[in-house]
């Protein structure tokens, strides 16, 4: 490409997204892209000032149609990498989800993760099949060689056995409570029965994990115990079982480093199941509390199913003195189809994948005229950019603060990209990196007095080191 090329990436949850986004766009940098990671809550700020040629956001639902009509409108490219890629219980549902939920229409690139989703989205017109793409997901590579190698390691010894939870939306991190969890499941197209099903199943789930983990902690005191709550969870609601001198609860670090060390992964319809079979490291699913409404089909189907709290427990002994037996034929097709309709491949070259969808689509767009009528944003929406365009975000970012919700502000303080953090990333995958090259991180201050009023700051752009 004759111009240097300018990519957005939109980073939602550090603490699940971030490793992957970071592989991405040093994958983009070593093609000669300008790169800047931008979190999701400044997003509104900083795209708009820096204009990219594509930005790359992190799903489309009807909370962010706003600002992908107002992209559109100034001329910015869309891709959507979902990182919920396998929502949902089913492809088939999830296409139906982005599909009625979302604002597909407006998309230049869709990268679906697996071969299911992609076949899925074309038979019920999520979107134009020329652009949709089955890429896999950047931050699986890391399950696979040579970024396997760039994982770090938790604070923890190895061999200890992993209790991964997954109820947010009766023990969230940053929304007010239930109620809210109801009102965000309604939104992103769900009826508010089921929401309210989802609610009243999970909290029993919720408290029958907790148990078990106490139970667990009792009956195998010289084993050590780690907890990793899912990054929408309240860590706090855990501290019970700090009673216990072999139980932690670590919410640091991303699943897969933590998967990566452990003996035996137990859970109940998580998704990091996959990356335990990913990893070889064995998935345990408690079913016996278990429902329909709860149930994660892909992760639950990956796993060994257990029936009783007195299974699991033999399971876990067995575990730790022996390898377990080999797993149903049914299980072990089924883990190997997994790969294929969910993930594309785990081979450490998802990112490889996305970027050429990115290079792809910027250089088809390059040199066309700009489309013709481009719906507007809503008159809520158009107010809010005119007014992050007058006040800048200091200004703005003070009358949210004194005015706004305060779940807000704890979300945003939770999914803020801390520079040392990103720098860490990019140094440990330079060191896996066969390339040799290196690349260092900065904060986007504004290249000019407009754009330095408006931006946030809490971008971050990737340059090869001189």
């Amino acid at each position: 490409m004759p111009d240097q090329p300018h990519v957005c990436l939109i980073v939602d949850n550090p603490l699940r997204d971030l490793e992957g986004l970071v592989l991405l766009g040093r994958e983009l940098a070593t093609r000669g892209v300008k790169v800047t990671l931008v979190p999701m809550y400044e997003q509104g700020f900083d795209v708009p000032a820096l204009q990219p040629d594509l930005v790359l956001v992190n799903y489309t639902r009807p909370n962010n149609a706003d600002l992908i009509k107002g992209y559109k409108r100034s001329g910015v490219l869309v891709g959507v990498l979902d990182t919920e890629g396998i929502g949902g219980n089913n492809a088939d549902e999830f296409a139906k989800l982005v599909k009625n939920a979302g604002s597909p229409d407006l998309l230049d690139l869709y990268c679906v993760w697996g071969q299911a989703q992609r076949a899925a989205f074309l038979k019920h017109g999520t979107v134009p099949a020329h652009i949709l793409h089955a890429t896999g997901c950047p931050r699986y590579d890391f399950c696979a060689g040579p970024w396997r190698a760039a994982l770090s390691k938790p604070p923890v010894g190895a061999g200890y056995v992993l209790l991964n939870t997954n109820f947010p939306s009766v023990n969230p991190r940053f929304s007010n409570g239930p109620d809210d969890e109801v009102e965000t499941i309604v939104n992103a197209g769900y009826s508010r029965d089921y929401a309210r099903q989802v609610i009243v199943e999970a909290r029993h789930a919720y408290q029958s994990t907790l148990e078990t983990s106490m139970k667990l902690a009792k009956h195998f005191p010289d084993v050590h115990f780690v907890l990793r709550p899912h990054p929408f969870e309240n860590i706090k609601s855990y501290d019970a079982l700090a009673a216990y001198p072999n139980f932690e609860v670590r919410q640091e670090g991303t699943s897969i480093e933590w998967i990566n060390r452990a003996r035996l992964l137990i859970h109940q319809n998580c998704s990091t199941a996959i990356e335990a079979t990913m990893l070889n490291v064995e998935p345990l699913s408690m079913e016996w509390f278990n429902t329909p409404a709860l149930r994660v089909q892909a992760a639950a189907q990956v796993s060994r199913p257990v029936a009783s709290e007195s299974d699991l427990i033999a399971l876990v002994r067995e575990g730790l003195e022996r390898p377990l037996p080999a797993v149903a034929d049914e299980t072990a097709q089924f883990r190997r189809e997994v790969i294929s309709n969910l993930f594309t491949a785990v081979d450490g070259a998802s990112s490889i994948r996305v970027a050429d969808a990115i290079l792809e689509t910027i250089a088809k767009a390059r040199g066309k005229a700009h489309p013709g009528t481009l719906p507007q944003p809503s008159i809520r929406g158009r107010a809010v950019a005119m007014a992050r365009a007058v006040l800048g975000f200091k200004a703005a970012s003070a009358l949210r603060r004194r005015f706004g919700s305060a779940e807000i502000e704890r979300r945003r303080l939770g999914k803020t990209l801390a520079l040392d953090m990103v720098a860490a990333v990019l140094g440990r995958i330079d060191s896996a990196s066969v390339d040799g090259r290196r690349f260092s991180v900065r904060r986007v201050v504004g290249d000019t007095r407009r754009t330095a009023r408006v931006v946030s700051g809490a971008s971050l752009q990737l340059a090869e080191a001189s």
